[in-house]
């Protein structure tokens, strides 16, 4: 049995490399192109998003020290009131140590 070695001509190899490597260029560039525009492309348009959607509301967060101030005022003015009312404690403070159970 004689082994013979393939002819490959190599101007023929050439004519089939260049669209093969074209066509390799295209794909690699269209992943390229699909991981930028989902990875950094999009994540650029929600961090503008986020910071257009910020300044807009600026203007409506609360200020916490005249919101607490306020809800001061109310609890005195419901207090002056409630003198001599036997209320139950509230259930949502925490327990002082006098409250809490004794440990053993």
């Amino acid at each position: 049995m004689k082994i013979t070695k393939p002819n490959i001509n190599i101007i023929t190899t050439l004519k089939y490399l260049n669209p093969i490597v074209i066509i390799l260029i295209i794909i690699v560039l269209t992943f390229l192109l699909r991981f930028l525009y989902n990875n950094v492309y999009q994540t650029i348009i929600q961090a503008e998003l986020i910071t257009d959607l910020r300044k807009e509301i600026s203007d409506e967060v609360l200020q916490k020290n005249k919101f607490d101030r306020i809800i001061e005022n109310i609890r005195i003015k419901t207090q002056e009131r409630d003198i001599g009312i036997n209320k139950t404690k509230d259930p949502f403070q925490p327990l002082t140590k006098s409250e809490s159970t004794p440990e053993e």
